[in-house]
């Protein structure tokens, strides 16, 4: 008996956490939420799984990436793209010795494949 090839099945984890330049991920704003700390996130519709609900993945709160929140519509197709690092001076890692690089993120809508969610 011969083997055939499986096809992988992508996972979503519950959020989304770039680690390298270049990093990316694609999906249809589902919806903004509120973190815990009251600053808003991006919530992308990433499909639906065998039961026909929809798949969700978080995107980080990052001051950076908020600021194209603005300019953003539920429904619209996005792409975000980790596009550089900036690492901390040595004045912030004085002050907090385990403080992450500044990610600068590239955000790009595609129009055709906006969609409209149902209320």
């Amino acid at each position: 008996m011969a083997f055939e090839d499986v096809e992988e099945v992508a996972t979503f984890d519950k959020y989304w956490k770039p680690e390298n330049i270049g990093d990316d991920i694609e999906g249809n704003v589902f919806e903004i939420v509120k973190d815990q700390w009251n600053n808003d996130r991006i919530v992308l519709d990433m499909g639906d799984d065998e039961n026909g609900d929809v798949i969700t993945t978080t995107l980080p709160s990052h001051a950076q990436l908020r600021n194209f929140i603005p300019n953003l519509n539920v429904g619209d197709y996005i792409r975000v793209e980790l596009v550089k690092q900036i690492p901390p001076t040595a004045e912030q890692l004085e002050r907090q010795p385990d403080r992450s690089p500044t990610n600068i993120y590239k955000v790009q809508k595609d129009p055709e494949k906006a969609i409209s969610y149902e209320e």
